[in-house]
């Protein structure tokens, strides 16, 4: 990657500089070797020659394995019938419920109406369409909510036969045989499939599954060893896709299926997926502020960061049963349809003695409620260097889960690790990771090579690895500011929401470097994720970003743009003005500034760059992004509110106070503080360096070390301990609160 012609550089690991010691070694062995033969004889010039000719076939085999579709073609894609999967499917789940938006009863179904309705996803789960995980997780839940009304409905067994041989002929995991190009990995798609293989092995216990030939009670062993050891993996680490507006709720919902309908006896199983509810009810809670979590998070699409807030969604059907009883939305929340109302219905489910199988901890329910100034320090995952000690590099299924998991394909750490998977399971015909196709060259890989091309070209894709993540957030009853700290500096595009500044009503306002200018709603793209991460620190309610953006990137898949652009949506904001390179915005009593580098600019409203936000901004005379145009820039963000200084007050401070810059330095001087920021080195204030990585839970509430394994809460008069590697759940209460905790005050 350059910038102005200089190389960035990374220190090697000791494993690459191994790595690299080898490949010199095998090369001059090689070389050694074809000089002494050719030494002794001419002819044997030729060995050079079958070399190259090998080379050639191996790339010439690789070009010729065809990717599978990822999706289906438009013309094979089905029509929606009168009577919607997800109207039925909702009537099913919720039979004591009226929902006026549904204009039918099941009574109105026939059997060509159901047959209809569900053979569209059945033929998209046989074709392994990509994400046939998520219809399949729908297809399961209407076989066990529909047993009796199918009969019914369809005597002659047509509908539950189509059901059964879709489910008996499911793909779950990569490393089984057959062609395609599903997802199956990334931590959402890995717990869905491992679920999925649980779940249904336990509804055909004697059937034999078609892929594989093992019957359902085999399948059902290998997910419940699957699952327990995802639930291993992020009790310890965390979650690679922290805060994810997007995914996270997918993990929610997946295990709450997993509690509704396992094998409740099964206390281990259970123990530990209802560890992992606490931990990422935790994360929600750490990061819940106007009734959502949005904000830095680990992957992100446009939706996510922009227009959440105002609409149904996910993970606002979360926060909603967390916080609210599930008041807002009152359980007629239905389309898409909600995976996640799995967790709605875990949350009122009782066992034979009338207790809750699962409860939110109180103490985890307090920190959300707290509106008080908090400062909420966190991190997650591991980074590639430190795979190996961890004892997860390699080709056994838990260290595999979690290379995939991290989505660390091509960096240097893993990328042989990657072609010896590839390879042992013909995966090359997935497009996901077709690309290795290119360069699968078997003399190329017994050398060693790619390790140090991978490192010395830094390709784009090394960019997408989801490495530790270090998450400042700062949180006050006016706003939220949250910022992912000092993450991999001009690296190439990722998911990763790098910053955002949350505010009363809903309101984003986020800067980024988008990578495309034209595909708004994909991430990385316009909207969502970055091309070009910066280096990006913050303290209290200040934030500071340093952008150098490159001029080219190996294998980028687009042209690198020459700016950053900020959403500040003047339709949602009270008020808006923009004067140079400064920018100020009021919403109710709170405030906002951005400094830059150059002025800011306005473009006008384009309906195409609006469309992704689904009829949230429809003003055309109100404008929503700010661009900064330059390679090399910076901005600051600066909150505040009515309580500490008028809006005229707070405008004029900021105009007055101290910043510097000269391309890598960035210097900053509010109130007592002084703010200084190296890009690709430290971060000072008033002359002490800020330590930017983080204890796995740093905030008034939970305190853990990085890597700890025993998390406790302390919020409202309640106390919650999980304890992963025991696999033990601990609430209790305080003395003076007279409230039952989670769990009564007992171990679970």
């Amino acid at each position: 990657m350059l910038f102005g012609g200089r190389k960035v550089k990374r220190k090697m690991s000791s494993f690459e500089k191994k790595e690299l010691a080898w490949m010199i070694v095998r090369l001059a062995l090689i070389i050694t070797g074809i000089a002494l033969l050719i030494w002794v004889s001419p002819y044997f010039a030729f060995v050079i020659l079958a070399l190259v000719l090998w080379m050639g076939l191996d790339l010439i085999l690789g070009l010729l394995k065809k990717s599978r579709p990822v999706l289906p073609a438009k013309d094979q894609r089905r029509h929606r019938h009168k009577y919607h999967f997800n109207d039925i499917l909702w009537l099913l789940e919720n039979p004591d419920l009226v929902n006026p938006e549904i204009s039918f009863t099941l009574a109105d179904v026939k059997e060509d109406d159901l047959y209809a309705v569900l053979e569209p996803g059945c033929h998209y789960i046989r074709s392994r369409y990509d994400c046939m995980d998520f219809r399949a997780t729908s297809l399961y839940r209407f076989y066990k909510a529909g047993g009796a009304f199918i009969d019914k409905v369809s005597p002659s067994g047509k509908v539950r036969n189509m059901l059964e041989e879709t489910m008996l002929g499911m793909k779950f995991w990569i490393s089984e045989k057959g062609h395609d190009s599903v997802c199956y990995f990334s931590e959402n798609h890995e717990i869905t499939f491992f679920v999925l293989e649980y779940l249904i092995g336990r509804l055909f216990p004697d059937r034999v599954f078609k892929n594989d030939k093992k019957t359902g009670a085999e399948k059902e062993k290998e997910g419940r060893e699957r699952m327990i050891t995802w639930f291993e993996l992020r009790g310890k680490y965390g979650f690679s896709e922290f805060y994810s507006h997007n995914y996270l709720p997918i993990d929610f919902a997946n295990i709450s299926l997993l509690v509704l309908h396992g094998d409740r006896t099964d206390k281990e199983l259970m123990d530990r997926a209802k560890g992992i509810l606490d931990i990422l009810c935790l994360d929600y809670a750490h990061s819940y502020a106007f009734g959502t979590i949005i904000g830095a998070q680990g992957r992100a699409y446009a939706r996510n960061n922009i227009n959440c807030a105002f609409q149904e969604n996910t993970t606002d059907l979360i926060t909603d049963a967390i916080w609210n009883n599930s008041e807002k939305y009152g359980g007629l929340y239905y389309h898409k349809p909600s995976q996640v109302g799995a967790f709605l219905r875990l949350l009122k489910l009782k066992d034979e003695d009338g207790n809750p199988i699962y409860q939110v901890p109180e103490a985890i329910k307090a920190i959300g409620r707290d509106t008080d100034t908090q400062v909420i320090r966190s991190s997650f995952g591991l980074d590639l260097k430190d795979i190996r000690s961890e004892g997860l590099y390699g080709l056994e299924e838990r260290q595999i889960m979690f290379q995939l998991g991290m989505v660390a394909l091509s960096n240097p750490e893993v990328i042989n690790n990657t072609f010896d998977y590839v390879n042992e399971h013909s995966l090359i015909y997935n497009e996901f990771l077709s690309p290795f196709k290119y360069f699968n060259i078997s003399i190329l890989r017994f050398l060693g090579v790619f390790p140090f091309l991978s490192r010395w070209l830094n390709i784009y894709p090394n960019g997408v690895a989801l490495e530790r993540s270090n998450v400042y957030i700062y949180k006050t009853k006016d706003y939220k500011l949250s910022t992912l700290i000092n993450y991999k500096p001009g690296s190439a595009g990722a998911q990763q929401t790098t910053m955002a500044a949350l505010l009363p009503g809903g309101v984003t306002v986020f800067t980024h470097h988008p990578l495309k200018d034209q595909e708004f709603r994909t991430a990385p793209g316009f909207w969502g994720g970055y091309g070009t991460a910066p280096h990006a620190v913050q303290h209290e309610n200040v934030t500071m970003l340093i952008h150098r953006i490159p001029r080219k990137i190996t294998f980028s898949p687009e042209r690198i743009l020459p700016y950053t652009h900020t959403y500040l949506p003047e339709e949602l904001l009270d008020e808006v003005r923009v004067q140079g390179r400064y920018a100020f915005a009021k919403k109710g009593n709170t405030f906002l500034a951005l400094i830059g580098a150059s002025d800011f600019e306005y473009l006008p409203f384009q309906k195409e760059k609006v469309a992704v936000m689904e009829g949230l901004l429809k003003n055309p005379y109100k404008s929503f992004e700010l661009v900064q145009r330059g390679r090399v820039q910076y901005t600051i963000y600066e909150l505040s509110s009515a309580d500490k200084e008028s809006y005229e007050d707070f405008m004029q401070r900021i105009k007055s106070n101290a910043v510097s810059f000269d391309g890598k330095n960035l210097a900053y001087h509010t109130g007592e503080r002084a703010l200084a920021l190296h890009y690709g080195g430290d971060f000072t204030l008033n002359g002490e360096t800020q330590e930017c990585k983080f204890k796995r839970y740093d905030s008034q509430y939970v305190q853990t070390d990085y890597l700890g394994e025993e998390i406790t809460v302390k919020a409202g008069g309640f106390t919650h301990k999980i304890h992963i590697r025991e696999n033990v759940r601990e609430s209790s209460v305080d003395a003076s609160t007279h409230q039952s905790s989670d769990n009564g005050g007992e171990n679970e």
